[in-house]
C-alpha cells in the first residue's frame, strides 16, 4: 500500500464527508475513560480542556490535517464532559447501609409484576431516620397489597432497604450504577403492604405525570381484559412498556429465539408506530381533493408523525432506548420537513450526537450499543444497495406485487443477518447467550408484528375513546399468539442456545471499532476493519475463568468443583449473583438446578465448598464459625471482620475486603488463592460510602448459644432477602 494510495482514499472519504461520521465514535470513546476513571474527574478541569480543545479547532481551521486533529481531541473531550455534567445534573444521595423501617413518599410509578405483586416507585420524603442530608431521591419496592395506590398517592411501606446493589461480578452489569442516573438510591424487599396517607398537593406537573401513569395502567389492564394470558401481557407491553405481567415462560422462550427485542420498546416500535401515523395521515390527507396540489401534505403528516412519537414515548415510560429511538426518528422526520434525505449515515450521526449528549451513561449498556450497531450496519447496507423497485415497473400488475412482496421478505432475511452480525458481538459480552436460530424466528415474527401487532396496536388507540378498541387488541393478540408459538417452537429445536463464558472488554471495543470502520468507510480502507474484528475474535476467544466468585455483600460464594462446574452456595440469598456466575462462566444451568448446590454443607452458621484440589472454602456468617474456620478452611469469605490471625492460616475476603473491592474473583494457581479481579467501585458518585463492619471484642469467649437467639447470628445473617432478578430488571 502506498502513501499516495492511502493519501487518495483518505481525501474521498472526507469529500464523502465520512469524517463526520466519526465523531460520534470518537465521543463515545470519551464517555468510556469518563466512566473508566477510578475517582469522579473534576468538571472544572474538563470544562476548560474542552474550551482549549474548541480553541485548537478555531486556530487549525485552514490547515486539513490539524483541523481534523482538534475536531477529534474535542470530540473525546466533548464526551468526556458531557457524561461528567449528565453525573453533576443527576446527582444525588444513595443509601449508605441497610435500614429497616418506613419510607414516606408519593407514589411515582405503579407497574405490575409477577404473581400479583406491584412494584412502586415513591420520591421519597422521609426514609427509616435517615438524615435529610442523606435522604435518597427515588426509592422502590415490590409490595402486594397495593389495591387503591396509584400514580400520586402518598404511602407508607416498611421494608429493609439496601442500596442499589452493585455487580455482582468484576466487569458485570453494575445495577448500582444505572439506579444512579435515574435518581434510585434506595431498592426495598421483604415489604409490607402499604399503607395510603393523606394525599399530597401536587405541582401540575406532578399532576400530569401521576394521570399519564394512571392511564398507562388502564391501557394495560384494558388490553389484558380483552386478550388473556401472555398474550395480553405482551400486547400491553408493546403499547405500554410495562413488562412485568409477562410469564418467565414467555420471557426464556423469547430470549432463546431471539425475539426479546420485539417486547422492549425500541427502534422497530418507533418506526412502526411512527411509520404508521405518517403513512395514514398522509394518504388521508392526499384523498382530500385539490389538497394534495396545494398544500406540503408530505411534510405535514411528518410534523404530525414526530408528535405521535412523542406520545408514544412519554405513555411507553420514557425509557431510555425508547428516548434513543425517538431522537432517530425525529431525525428522519425533520429530515422529511426540509427535504432531505432521511435514512442516511450522517443522520445516524447526529441522533448519536444527540443520545450521547443527553444519556452518555446508556453508552455502557447493551440497548444502546446493540441498537446503534445494528443501524448503524442497516445504514451502511442501504447506502450500498439502494434496492428499490424500478420506476417503469407496473405497480398494479400482479408481477409487480409478487415483486414487492419478494424484495419485503428478501429484506427481512437481509436484515435479520445484518443485526445478527453486528449485534452479536454485544449480545455475547452483556448476556453469555447467543440465540442460533434467530434468523428463522426474526423472519416470521418481523412480519408479523409489522402487519398485525403494531398496525393494529395505532388502531386500539385510535378507537379506545371511542370504546370500539376490542377488536384491535383482539387482532393485536392474535399476532402475538403467532410469535409466542413460534418463540416457543424454535427455543425447543436442538441446539436453539449456545452459551458464551464472559470475555473481556477489550474484545468486544476491538470488535466494535472494526464495526465502526467497515460500516463506515466507503473506499478500499474498510477492508482493513477485518484486523481488528480478527484481534476481537482472538481475545474473546481466551477468556479467563475464575475458579470462585464472591458475593459484593458476602452472603454467597461460587466454587468451581473437581468436575470442572461451579457449586453455589447462599442460593437463598444471591440467586441473581448465582445466575449472573453461572452465564459468565458459560454454563445453561439455572440456580434452581439441583447440581448447581452439588457438594454444598450449610448449617445455621455457615456454609462450606470442596475446592477443585484439596481443602475447601468456608462461608462464615457468625463469629462462632469464623473461629473454628480460620483454623480448617483454606479459604475463608465472610461479611463480618475476621479474627486478626485468621490471615495466617488461611487465604481471607472478609467485610473490610468486601466494603473496598465490591464483588470479587479468585483464581487458583500453584496450590495458593490468588485474587484476579475486584469490581473496585472506587470514590465514584453512584458509589454509597458503605462503612465496613467493626466486629466484636475479640478477648470474649468463644461460646456460641443457640443459633435462634445468638445476638451474633443475628448481627451476621441478612435482614432481609433481596427479591430476585424482577428487582434488578
Amino acid at each position: 500500500m502506498s502513501g499516495g494510495a492511502l493519501t487518495s482514499a483518505l481525501e474521498e472519504e472526507r469529500e464523502r464527508g465520512r469524517f463526520f461520521i466519526w465523531l460520534p465514535v470518537l465521543a463515545i470513546c470519551g464517555v468510556i475513560l469518563f466512566f473508566a476513571a477510578p475517582d469522579d474527574p473534576s468538571l472544572t478541569a474538563s470544562a476548560l480542556a474542552f474550551l482549549a480543545a474548541l480553541a485548537m479547532c478555531a486556530a487549525a481551521r485552514k490547515r486539513p490535517t490539524g483541523f481534523c486533529v482538534a475536531v477529534s481531541v474535542a470530540a473525546i473531550i466533548g464526551g468526556f464532559l458531557a457524561a461528567g455534567l449528565q453525573v453533576h445534573r443527576v446527582a444525588a444521595p444513595v443509601l449508605e447501609r441497610g435500614v429497616r423501617g418506613e419510607a414516606v413518599g408519593v407514589v411515582e410509578r405503579r407497574e405490575p409484576r409477577a404473581r400479583g405483586a406491584v412494584r412502586l416507585l415513591i420520591r421519597v420524603e422521609s426514609i427509616a431516620g435517615v438524615p435529610e442530608d442523606h435522604r435518597p431521591r427515588f426509592a422502590r419496592a415490590t409490595v402486594r397489597g397495593a389495591d387503591g395506590v396509584a400514580a400520586g398517592s402518598r404511602v407508607a411501606i416498611d421494608a429493609y432497604w439496601r442500596p442499589p446493589p452493585q455487580a455482582v461480578r468484576p466487569g458485570g452489569y453494575d445495577f448500582a450504577r444505572e439506579a444512579f442516573f435515574t435518581g434510585l438510591g434506595a431498592v426495598g424487599s421483604e415489604a409490607k403492604p402499604p399503607r395510603l396517607l393523606d394525599p399530597p398537593p401536587l405541582t401540575p406537573m406532578g399532576r400530569f405525570s401521576a394521570a399519564t401513569d394512571r392511564l398507562r395502567n388502564a391501557i394495560s389492564a384494558r388490553i389484558q381484559q380483552v386478550v388473556p394470558g401472555d398474550a395480553g401481557a405482551i400486547s400491553a407491553a408493546l403499547v405500554t412498556g410495562q413488562r412485568g405481567d409477562i410469564s418467565a415462560a414467555a420471557n426464556d422462550a423469547l430470549r432463546t429465539a431471539g425475539l426479546y427485542h420485539v417486547i422492549s420498546i425500541s427502534g422497530l416500535h418507533m418506526a412502526l408506530f411512527g411509520g404508521g401515523v405518517f403513512a395514514a395521515l398522509r394518504l388521508l390527507l392526499v384523498m382530500v381533493p385539490g389538497l394534495g396540489l396545494h398544500v406540503p401534505v408530505k411534510k405535514w403528516a411528518a410534523a404530525a408523525a414526530l408528535l405521535g412519537a412523542g406520545g408514544y414515548l412519554y405513555l411507553s415510560g420514557n425509557e431510555v432506548a425508547a428516548q434513543r429511538s425517538f431522537i432517530m426518528i425525529s431525525v428522519v422526520f425533520l429530515a422529511v420537513i426540509v427535504d432531505r434525505q432521511g435514512l442516511t449515515m450522517r443522520n445516524l450521526a447526529i441522533a448519536a450526537l444527540f443520545g450521547i449528549a443527553l444519556t452518555p451513561h446508556a453508552v455502557l449498556g447493551p440497548s444502546f450499543q446493540m441498537s446503534f450497531a445494528a443501524v448503524l450496519g442497516l445504514v451502511s447496507w442501504y447506502e450500498r444497495t439502494r434496492w428499490q423497485v424500478p420506476d417503469d415497473e407496473p405497480r398494479s400488475s400482479g408481477r409487480g406485487v409478487a415483486r414487492r412482496v419478494w424484495i419485503y421478505v428478501l429484506g427481512i432475511v437481509v436484515t435479520t443477518i445484518i443485526a445478527a452480525l453486528t449485534t452479536g458481538p454485544f449480545a455475547g459480552f452483556h448476556f453469555q447467550r447467543i440465540a442460533v436460530h434467530s434468523l428463522l424466528s426474526n423472519l416470521v415474527a418481523l412480519l408479523v408484528v409489522g402487519t398485525l401487532v403494531m398496525p393494529f396496536a395505532l388502531l386500539g388507540f385510535v378507537l379506545m375513546p371511542f370504546g370500539l378498541d376490542p377488536p384491535a387488541w383482539m387482532v393485536m393478540g392474535f399476532g402475538v399468539d403467532i410469535m409466542l408459538a413460534v418463540s416457543y417452537w424454535v427455543a425447543d429445536l436442538p441446539g436453539a442456545l449456545v452459551a458464551l463464558p464472559a470475555f473481556s472488554a477489550s474484545a468486544v471495543l476491538f470488535l466494535a471499532l472494526g464495526l465502526c470502520w467497515i460500516a463506515i468507510w466507503t473506499t478500499w480502507l474498510r477492508l482493513l476493519g477485518v484486523l481488528p474484528v480478527a484481534l476481537g475474535v482472538a481475545l474473546a476467544a481466551i477468556p479467563d475463568r475464575p475458579d470462585i466468585y464472591i458475593d459484593p455483600e458476602g452472603r454467597a460464594a461460587a466454587v468451581r468443583g473437581p468436575d470442572g462446574v461451579l457449586h453455589v452456595s447462599g442460593l437463598r440469598y444471591a440467586s441473581f449473583a448465582a445466575e449472573n456466575w453461572l452465564a459468565a462462566d458459560g454454563d445453561l444451568r439455572k440456580p434452581r438446578d439441583k447440581s448447581v448446590a452439588l457438594g454444598v454443607r450449610c448449617d445455621s452458621f455457615g456454609c462450606t465448598l470442596p475446592l477443585p484440589s484439596e481443602g475447601h472454602l468456608a462461608l462464615a456468617w457468625t463469629y462462632a464459625a469464623l473461629r473454628e474456620d480460620c483454623t480448617r478452611a483454606r479459604i475463608v469469605v465472610t461479611r463480618l471482620v475476621a479474627p486478626p490471625g485468621c490471615r495466617n492460616t488461611a487465604f481471607v475476603v472478609d467485610g473490610t475486603d468486601l466494603t473496598r473491592n465490591g464483588a470479587t474473583t479468585l483464581k487458583l494457581e500453584d496450590g495458593e488463592a490468588i485474587t484476579l479481579r475486584a469490581h473496585d467501585p472506587g470514590q465514584r458518585a453512584w458509589s454509597a460510602t458503605n462503612r465496613a463492619p467493626v466486629g466484636p471484642p475479640w478477648r470474649q469467649p468463644a461460646v456460641s448459644p443457640p443459633p435462634s437467639t445468638s445476638p451474633e447470628a443475628e448481627q451476621a445473617l441478612p435482614e432481609g432477602e433481596m427479591t430476585p432478578a424482577e428487582e434488578l430488571e
